[in-house]
């Protein structure tokens, strides 16, 4: 029993992708790709940033610790939020609305971008507003969208 144990184990991280170890499936062309911000480096945003890259966009991470960031993909890059959010007219939110709180400090950056909320809360009607909604009041100059909720990390 133990030995099947083990086996089972060394599977399953087998199974595990390194992803910073990835590379994009296609070639970064000459012309400049478009640059997609991701604000959070946990297992929804490396995913999302890794098939991203996948596709040719340009990723860079917006962190508040960038160094102490890792395993991030092969290719994108990790800076401040602010220093993200300035180089990609598309910020993805990949982090939970306790969090949000943050970003009035960037409004002046955030202005004119598309913000993306990508977050659940942990339960119903958890707030009398959606996350998308309070996202808007947060920051009035950005377009935000809800979109990738549904969609799992894995």
């Amino acid at each position: 029993n133990i030995q099947k144990i083990k086996i089972k184990k060394k599977q399953a991280q087998d199974m595990e992708p390194d992803l910073s170890k990835m590379i994009p499936l296609t070639s970064i062309s000459s012309e400049k790709s478009k640059s997609v911000c991701i604000f959070g480096t946990g297992d929804f945003g490396r995913s999302l940033g890794w098939k991203m890259l996948q596709c040719g966009y340009s990723i860079v991470y917006g962190s508040r610790n960038p160094q102490a960031s890792s395993l991030l993909p092969k290719g994108a890059e990790v800076l401040s939020h602010r220093e993200a959010a300035q180089r990609a007219s598309i910020v993805i939110l990949a982090i939970h609305r306790e969090h949000y709180e943050f970003l009035t400090e960037l409004s002046d950056v955030l202005e004119g971008k598309v913000l993306v909320d990508v977050s659940n809360n942990l339960k119903i009607n958890q707030y009398p507003e959606s996350n998308a909604e309070y996202l808007a009041q947060l920051i009035p100059k950005a377009e935000v969208v809800k979109a990738f909720n549904t969609v799992s990390a894995w």
